[in-house]
């Protein structure tokens, strides 16, 4: 019994640290927007929450970023971001984080709030451009 209740004490632990259990439409959008502009605003976005790139290949349509913990939060996440073509001139992005430290099993929603805030700050950047969020 005390087994299986560890066992699912570090299952649900560990589903903290990522961003790839959450519902698809918590951490995708879909933009009415050329490519390249969406491209412009997914790098931005990323400026605008304070995370750093690590590296952008614009031809495969993928930008790797990581963010900075700070005083009260010294965890720092590693953000996969993926533009893709949905089709009807849209172009999705798809945004994930995930804990990168040693006790990377207590994150506090940390991950969630940072793919929250990008694609907020996303919307925004695209709002002004006319590129419509789904």
């Amino acid at each position: 019994m005390r087994t299986s209740l560890t066992v699912a004490l570090v299952v649900v632990a560990a589903a903290c640290a990522t961003t790839y259990n959450m519902p698809q439409e918590e951490r995708s959008r879909s933009y009415v927007a050329p490519n390249e502009v969406v491209w412009e605003a997914a790098l931005g976005a990323l400026d605008d929450v304070g995370i750093a790139v690590i590296q952008a290949e614009e031809e495969h349509g993928q930008i790797l970023a990581r963010s900075k913990g700070n005083v009260l939060y010294r965890k720092g996440h590693v953000v996969r971001i993926v533009l893709s073509d949905a089709g009807n001139g849209r172009i999705r992005v798809d945004a994930n984080a995930e804990t990168v430290s040693d006790d990377s099993l207590v994150d506090f929603g940390r991950a969630h709030g940072i793919v929250r805030d990008y694609l907020d700050a996303l919307d925004e950047r695209l709002a002004e451009s006319r590129g419509a969020p789904r």
